[in-house]
């Protein structure tokens, strides 16, 4: 490993030294909540950290929206990665993150089930076909429906009228709540279980997809509609050092790279 990830990971030294382990269980600072669109990209990095010499973290994916009001409730937590700055943001206002801070960011793509061909100039037409099956994920809960239906007005500002048809034929099938047994994305599950023909989603998440799903496509939607996803990651107010430590290395130049690797920005 470069320095970078030493550096990141070296401050944890000092609490397995002098801090107690089950003291930073019970205060969740070694627990790291995560977008799901996060999934494979943060578990490459907990492995990574853990083949440096950081402690184990504990992983849990979901809604980021979900995730924050978990966090809100009492749930332990060590680090938060939203998919949405505005999350933590807000935790940091409530004195239950030390801060916030941008650490990546996503886009918006269109998938397409298998045997069906879709364009980056038909992807409007394609969302607005009567005929066309389409999935989002669920606003309000998880950022990706936010930024979807940040989407469906910009395309209203193009073809009025086509915010209501968006609206009312959207299938909302992924991140109306947290699943704790989940272990991979569920966009393949989508598919392979015929449930919807086109489904708008992270483009890491497309990436993702294509590579488990046959003949599955997908296309980044055109710049005048897509909107752009800013990821925010706060540590916990009560966290111990391994959760800075993680953070820090999530920021560092290895940190990145695997982001980079799967897509983010």
């Amino acid at each position: 490993m470069r320095i970078s990830c030493a550096k990141a990971v070296g401050v944890v030294m000092a609490s397995v030294v002098f801090g107690s382990a089950a003291v930073m269980a019970a205060e969740g600072s070694t627990r790291v909540m995560a977008a799901g669109s996060l999934r494979l990209a943060v578990t490459e990095m907990r492995d990574v950290f853990h083949a440096s010499g950081g402690p184990e973290l504990e992983l849990l994916f979901g809604p980021s929206g979900k995730l924050r009001q978990m966090i809100e409730a009492g749930e332990p937590v060590g680090v938060f990665l939203s998919a949405s700055k505005k999350h933590s943001d807000a935790l940091a206002a409530a004195g239950m993150l030390s801060g916030s801070d941008r650490f990546t960011r996503n886009v918006l793509c269109l998938m397409a089930a298998p045997g069906r061909a879709v364009s980056e100039p038909q992807a409007i037409d394609v969302m607005l076909d009567p005929a066309v099956r389409l999935g989002t994920s669920t606003p309000k809960a998880d950022p990706s429906g936010d930024y979807t239906w940040e989407m469906f007005r910009k395309v209203e500002a193009l073809r009025p009228g086509a915010f209501a048809t968006l609206d009312a034929k959207a299938l909302k099938l992924t991140g109306g709540a947290v699943d704790k047994k989940r272990k991979a994305l569920p966009y393949p599950a989508v598919f392979e279980g015929n449930q919807a023909d086109v489904f708008v989603s992270y483009c890491t998440n497309a990436v993702a997809t294509a590579a488990q799903v046959p003949g599955l496509t997908w296309v980044k939607l055109p710049d005048e509609i897509n909107v752009g996803a800013v990821y925010g990651m706060g540590v916990a107010t009560r966290a111990g050092d391994a959760a800075q430590a993680f953070a820090d290395f999530v920021r560092s130049e290895d940190g990145q790279a695997i982001l980079a690797k799967y897509g983010f920005k």
